[in-house]
């Protein structure tokens, strides 16, 4: 199919290559603080990479990567951006209409942060009422989560910010940019007494899992909810192939359900 990455393509390239591809990949990520040692980019680089690895192996078309995500609550942390949640949702209407006008019905995020879900949910409910068109979407870090409890040599068993899981696949795909120097373990401290903190939006409380909407700063100094410092760059190659794999085989499936 030769080029696969929309922007490098002129537009009969791209008339050519729409014919014959089978989904049009969206990487989306975030600009927000991920601790001291990961830079701010952590999740759109990685959609990014995962995107290209997947084109790799199948005929599809990648869209320019959409960086700045739904991210408020990290914004006790400098550097982070954030856009509207209403913002975000009429940029992806708007993108994926333009896709759908063209003939690419089968559209699949590649995003690994959760504060892009509710966007993503709500176009893709949008576009299948609407139109022919049908939208996937892979939350990364939350399969590396399930992936987590079966995978070897993880001493963290459940994905973390900023932690192991974060951290190993940053070593995989972009160790220039991570500080291992600089990183440091620290865990969630509960906002409630006695209640154990789970990420910024959740709480174990009487053995039930509650949602309970917090400010990452008021929970971690350092932007950590976790432990890097077990990290390393065979364990995010593995994740990260888990991924590819993964994508690859739903997409070979997507491609022939009914439009």
């Amino acid at each position: 199919m030769g080029t696969k990455i929309l922007e490098e393509m002129s537009w009969e390239e791209f008339d050519r290559s729409r014919k014959e591809a089978v989904a049009a990949l969206i990487p989306i990520g975030s600009i927000e603080e991920e601790g001291p040692h990961l830079p701010l980019g952590v999740d759109v680089l990685v959609a990014v990479e995962v995107a290209r690895r997947v084109a790799h192996r199948l005929p599809v078309i990648i869209l320019p990567e959409i960086s700045i995500g739904y991210s408020e609550w990290h914004k006790g942390f400098p550097g982070t951006l954030s856009l509207s949640i209403s913002t975000l949702t009429q940029m992806l209407r708007e993108i994926c209409g333009d896709l759908v006008e063209q003939g690419l019905n089968r559209i699949v995020f590649i995003n690994p942060h959760v504060g892009n879900e509710t966007p993503i949910m709500e176009v893709a409910v949008e576009l299948r009422r609407r139109s022919s068109a049908r939208v996937a979407m892979f939350h990364l870090w939350a399969i590396a989560n399930e992936m987590a409890k079966d995978m070897g040599g993880l001493i963290e068993k459940k994905f973390a910010h900023g932690g192991e899981m974060m951290t190993s696949v940053m070593l995989a795909l972009h160790p220039d940019l991570v500080h291992m120097e600089r990183a440091v373990k620290e865990f969630e401290r509960p906002v409630m007494e006695g209640v154990k903190q789970e990420g910024s939006f959740k709480v174990l409380f009487k053995n039930r899992h509650v949602n309970f909407y917090c400010l990452s700063k008021e929970l971690t100094n350092s932007g950590v909810m976790g432990d890097p410092t077990h990290a390393t760059r065979e364990k995010g190659e593995i994740i990260v192939k888990a991924w590819v794999d993964l994508i690859c085989d739903f997409i070979k499936e997507f491609k022939e359900v009914q439009i």
